[in-house]
């Protein structure tokens, strides 16, 4: 098996100066969208980025690590690691998700002035298979790891040239055991509180960055920001809204601010995500955000290459 790797302390601190700068302070919204008082049951992937210490970190890695060698039904592993989170206080991340705090350390700066919000629906269950579980000092869990997403993101962000801040709609773990994606219905947390929390979020984005831009992967998130959105009519579906209005960029009011937006199916399901006129949307969108082409030029995937070279003139 191959060794781990993890988080130093300085790389720590980096990832919390990056969080510390766009969110100075943690206002009650905040605070109570990314479930920082655990009063949901599953709320332990964030962490107060303010407060936390090298070492709470460390000592949840250890305990996930020494977890995952109790051979535990799925149920009795998540009631295990988040027991182990409310006892180090900490989340299953330095911040808001393993892949907001791993992107963060690659494109923060002090000095660059705009950012790209990537927005996807959830988080996996906290317990999804057999795999190890995730911990907070897990470096390699990261957009950057999974080729798969690349043609989802634009070249600026995964290349640095912009922030890129990695968010899901629904800020927690889904329960142990269960699927992987589809609709909150059941959680107990509505869109609606959702949508208020992403409205906080954006507020204190705002503050910081003179450009804000939106990307959103797949269509429950679609389907749960289109009241939001100026032009997009009524319960229209996302491949819907693809095929009669490709490449538009269309204007979300969030944070009491209308944002540029583009809606794109999720990279995860290339069945839809790669039919070519969802990725001459992609495409067109990128370019019309100056966000440069979809996924990198070093990619070796051929995802990636569908995306880049398709023509949309």
């Amino acid at each position: 098996m191959h060794k781990e790797e993890i988080y130093t302390p300085e790389r720590v601190a980096r990832i919390q100066r990056a969080y510390q700068s766009i969110f100075p302070t943690i206002m009650p919204e905040l605070a109570d969208y990314w479930g920082l008082a655990r009063r949901r049951p599953w709320s332990c992937l964030t962490t107060n980025f303010h407060e936390v210490t090298f070492a709470n970190l460390e000592h949840l890695h250890r305990q996930a690590r020494e977890i995952d060698k109790m051979g535990l039904p799925f149920e009795a592993k998540g009631q295990a690691l988040r027991d182990a989170s409310l006892a180090t206080g900490a989340g299953y991340s330095i911040g808001i998700s393993p892949w907001t705090d791993n992107l963060l350390e690659r494109t923060y700066a002090d000095d660059k002035d705009s950012v790209v919000i990537l927005l996807g629906h959830d988080w996996y269950p906290i317990v999804p298979d057999d795999r190890p579980s995730g911990t907070p000092l897990m470096a390699t869990d990261s957009l950057h790891a999974v080729e798969r997403y690349w043609p989802g993101a634009p070249e600026a962000v995964l290349e640095g040239r912009t922030v890129g801040l990695f968010v899901n709609l629904y800020p927690d773990y889904r329960p142990p055991g269960d699927p992987k994606c589809g609709s909150l219905s059941k959680y107990g947390y509505s869109y609606a509180q959702c949508l208020a929390g992403l409205d906080a979020m954006v507020t204190q984005v705002k503050k910081r960055f003179g450009q804000v831009q939106l990307v959103s992967w797949g269509s429950n998130v679609w389907t749960a920001l289109t009241p939001r959105v100026h032009t997009a009519r009524s319960g229209i579906l996302l491949s819907q809204h693809v095929r009669e209005a490709s490449g538009s960029v269309l204007a979300i009011e969030l944070g009491g601010q209308r944002i540029p937006y583009l809606p794109l199916m999720h990279p995860g399901h290339w069945g839809n995500f790669g039919r070519a006129y969802h990725l001459r949307h992609v495409k067109a969108g990128y370019s019309s955000m100056q966000l440069g082409l979809p996924g990198l030029a070093t990619s070796n995937s051929g995802r990636s290459h569908s995306a880049r070279q398709i023509s949309i003139d």
